[in-house]
Order: structure tokens, then C-alpha cells, then sequence
């Protein structure tokens, strides 16, 4: 069960193990509450595709969001219990603590739940509350996306399993494709975002401390690519209206060509207000020989360790969030004095981790059934 189709970070994240159970032999059905903007991606991965009407949790739009959840959560539930019957399901995996359908399905079909934890809910202490019990009680293996993660969890089911960029997807070769078709000059040093524009991804602070940087770097020049998290339109909008007023900030919009934006940058920034659970979009610049700066808390401590926290790194440098001196400081100094294709291209990856295996758990769940059927 995936609970938005937005085609973000959770989803190509979703993707990758995908890909990797049917490669060992896993059939895998995905449930989305709408059209697929990544159809293609999963198609090439293996799955199967089925949409159905999943009102999702979320603090934007009133309580009328939240009383149409609880009006249609038993509905929705029903509904996912009968497909997953029809189709004779091993195991319900829902991609999201947020996502409090598959919990109940599998309970209704006496099926094992897996649940990935995909955040660290800062939202609402209740919602945290709510989501751990279930957890802890409701499914049989908790994948955390990161110790970070885990921390909030119980710790009696939850194994932690980093999500890793596709390196066939992602890497520096991929450099010089991306700067003409934006408008970018070739030796331009160039400083990027990519995510879901959402309030706490930390653009509003990546825009305060941008005229700083121009100060220090009257020739660097910015991207900022994304699509707008649903409820957030207005956010997006004037998040749209300060990047044009901004000199050397190129507002993209949402993009299908983020490996080529990757390797075309000169530095990656993602300062979340918030601490970011794991931060793919974080590995995806590292395994594109992109250096980083990013808030030194949640994921990206752990990505690119500790000691980015007290003085840069060849990964790059972990700042405190809500400090855009500290951004603008970061970035200047991380900016080469000049850039060219062949320099982008000759960069060594950052980050080559293997990506952990999701079917060993998925076969050990399947093996726990069969052992209670008999």
C-alpha cells in the first residue's frame, strides 16, 4: 500500500525493493489512491498496479480531511481486505506510518503485516502515539528507513534497512545534460534542491541565506526543483514568487530528469526546518559525486556522519537548521572556483553502500505463515 502517488522520494523508494522481490522471485501488487506518475517505473520493476480511493492523514486542509478519513477508513479497509483476497496475499506491506489501512486488512485476513516507517512524526505527539502502538502490535517486521527512525519505535520488531540510490541511475558520468536545456552556463557554480515543496523542507531558509551567498559568490547560481505537496499549492506558489525575485535562482518546478540535475550540480542543499528521516534525495547527490550540505540531525547525521557536524568533509557539511549564516557559510565554502563537464564527470562517487535486501525478510515473514498454517 503506498499512500500518495507524487512521485517522491517514499515512492522510488517503494521502486527499489520492488524491483529487488520480483528479481528473487516475489510477485508484488502495489495499491495507490490514484493515477501513477511513476507508471512506467513501476512497470519496469515488476509490479502490478491497482488504484483505490486511500484518503490519506495529513494537518493540512481542515477537519474536514480528517472527518472524511474517518468516514471511509472502514470502506477503504474492506475494499483492501477483498483485493488482497482475490489476489491470495503472502504478506501486506503499507509504505508509511501514516498509512493505517494495511494494519487492519491483514488483521481481517489473519495475513502478516509488514510496515515501513518512512518518517519521524513531529506532527502530532498523538499521531506518534497511535502509530507506535499500532506498530508495535499490528505488524509482524517494522523496516525503518533509519536509526533515526527506529529511535521513535519500539524496538521489538523494528530492523533498520537503508534505501540506497540506483547507481545504474545515479553518477557522475551523467554530467553535462542537464545545464544547456535549464539555461545554465558549463563553468557556472552551481548549488541545487530537490523535494517536495512542503513548509518544512527548509526552502524558505535556503532562500534567507541565498543573498549572503551571492555576496560571497557574486557567480554561483541556484536550482530548486519539486512539486508541491497536495494542500500546499499556495506554499509552492510563493515559494515560486521569492525564487524569481531572488538573482541566479532557477525555479524548475517538478522534474523527471533529477539524475541528470544531480550530477550537473556543484553542491546539493537540503536543510530541512525539521529532522529529515533519511534523506534519499541526500544519498542521490553522494552517489553522484555530489558533496552535500544538510541539517545535522534525523538521516543525513547519519549518512554523512558525525564529524560533518564540526568541519567539512569531502561529503560535504551538516549545519543547524534554522541558521541560514550557517547554510550561507557552508555553501561558499563547498562551491568550487570554477565548473566544467569534465570536472563534474571525473568526480568519484561518494557514497557507493549496497543496497539492503528486502527479500530474506519478506521470505522469512512468508516462512513464519506457513510454519502457523501447519
Amino acid at each position: 500500500m503506498q499512500p500518495v502517488s507524487d512521485g517522491g522520494g517514499s515512492e522510488h523508494a517503494l521502486i527499489a525493493m520492488v524491483g529487488q522481490l520480483t528479481a528473487d522471485g516475489w510477485e508484488c501488487h502495489v495499491v495507490l489512491p490514484g493515477p501513477a506518475r511513476l507508471a512506467s517505473e513501476y512497470a519496469a520493476a515488476g509490479a502490478t498496479l491497482h488504484h483505490l480511493a486511500m484518503p490519506n492523514l495529513t494537518t493540512s486542509g481542515g477537519g474536514g480531511r480528517w472527518a472524511r478519513f474517518a468516514v471511509m477508513w472502514p470502506l477503504t479497509v474492506s475494499r483492501l481486505a477483498r483485493l488482497a483476497r482475490q489476489l491470495d496475499v503472502t504478506v501486506l506491506h503499507s509504505n508509511s506510518l501514516h498509512s493505517w489501512y494495511g494494519w487492519a486488512a491483514a488483521a481481517l485476513l489473519r495475513r502478516p503485516h509488514v510496515w515501513h516507517a518512512r518518517e519521524i512524526v513531529f506532527q502530532s505527539r498523538a499521531a506518534l502515539g497511535i502509530e507506535r502502538f499500532l506498530a508495535r502490535h499490528f505488524a509482524v517486521r517494522v523496516i525503518a528507513i533509519s536509526q533515526a527512525v527506529a529511535a521513535q519505535l519500539h524496538p521489538a520488531n523494528v530492523v533498520v534497512i537503508f534505501d540506497e540510490a540506483d547507481p545504474a541511475r545515479f553518477g557522475p558520468g551523467r554530467a553535462g545534460r542537464f545545464r544547456a536545456a535549464a539555461g545554465v552556463g558549463d563553468p557556472v557554480p552551481l548549488a541545487g534542491s530537490v523535494a517536495r515543496l512542503d513548509t518544512w523542507k527548509g526552502f524558505d531558509l535556503l532562500f534567507d541565506a541565498w543573498p549572503a551567498v551571492r555576496r560571497g559568490r557574486p557567480d554561483a547560481e541556484l536550482v530548486v526543483a519539486g512539486a508541491a505537496v497536495a494542500g500546499k499549492e499556495d506554499y509552492a506558489a510563493h515559494l515560486r514568487d521569492r525564487a524569481e525575485s531572488l538573482p541566479g535562482v532557477h525555479w524548475l518546478g517538478p522534474r523527471s530528469d533529477v539524475a541528470e540535475l544531480m550530477a550537473d550540480l556543484d553542491v546539493f542543499v537540503q536543510v530541512s526546518t525539521e529532522p529529515e528521516p533519511f534523506g534519499l534525495v541526500v544519498v542521490e547527490a553522494l552517489t553522484s559525486g555530489v558533496p552535500v550540505v544538510a541539517g545535522a540531525e534525523g538521516g543525513p547525521l547519519e549518512t554523512l556522519g558525525p564529524e560533518a557536524a564540526r568541519a567539512t568533509t569531502p561529503q560535504g557539511r551538516l549545519v543547524p537548521a534554522g541558521e541560514p549564516a550557517a547554510l550561507a557559510e557552508a555553501l561558499i565554502g563547498l562551491l568550487p572556483p570554477r565548473s566544467s563537464t569534465a570536472a563534474r564527470r571525473a568526480r568519484p562517487r561518494l557514497r557507493d553502500a549496497t543496497a539492503g535486501r528486502f527479500a530474506p525478510l519478506f521470505d522469512e515473514v512468508a516462512q513464519g505463515l506457513a510454519a502457523a498454517s501447519r
